[in-house]
C-alpha cells in the first residue's frame, strides 16, 4: 500500500480562500511514477501507467501543451497548457480490456517532457 497526500492551498488576491487549505490522503494499492519524451505529432499514445489496472490518482506535468485523454476517451480531452498540472484524486479511470486508462498526444511542434505519477489497483 502507498499514501498519497496531497496538500491544496487556493488564494485569491494574496487571501486563502474559506475552507483551505485541503489536505488529502489517498491510499493505493500500487503507484507508478513515470519521466519520459514525448515526440510531436505521433499521435495519441498511452501515459505509461501498465501496472495499473485501475488509476484512482494521477498527476502529470508537460513542459510543452499535450492533450490527455482518460478512461477510452475518443474525442476531444483535456489540453494541458506548457508547465500546466493535471491533478486528480479519488478518481475511477478504468477503461477495460484492450483500452488506455489514460493516453496523451503533443502536437505542440516541440518535444515534450513529461512527468507525474500514477496510483491505483
Amino acid at each position: 500500500m502507498s499514501t498519497f497526500k496531497v496538500t491544496v492551498n487556493v488564494e485569491l488576491d494574496s487571501r486563502s480562500l474559506p475552507g483551505y487549505p485541503k489536505i488529502r490522503r489517498l491510499e493505493v494499492d500500487e503507484n507508478q511514477q513515470f519521466k519520459y519524451e514525448k515526440a510531436t505529432g505521433a499521435g495519441f499514445t498511452a501515459i505509461p501507467l501498465d501496472q495499473l489496472d485501475e488509476i484512482q490518482a494521477l498527476l502529470l506535468e508537460s513542459d510543452q501543451q499535450v492533450t490527455v485523454r482518460l478512461d477510452g476517451q475518443t474525442d476531444a480531452g483535456i489540453v494541458l497548457n506548457a508547465g500546466g498540472l493535471l491533478l486528480l484524486l479519488d478518481v475511477d479511470i478504468d477503461a477495460g480490456a484492450g483500452t488506455s486508462n489514460a493516453s496523451l498526444e503533443n502536437t505542440s511542434g516541440s518535444t515534450a517532457n513529461i512527468q507525474g505519477l500514477g496510483g491505483g489497483t
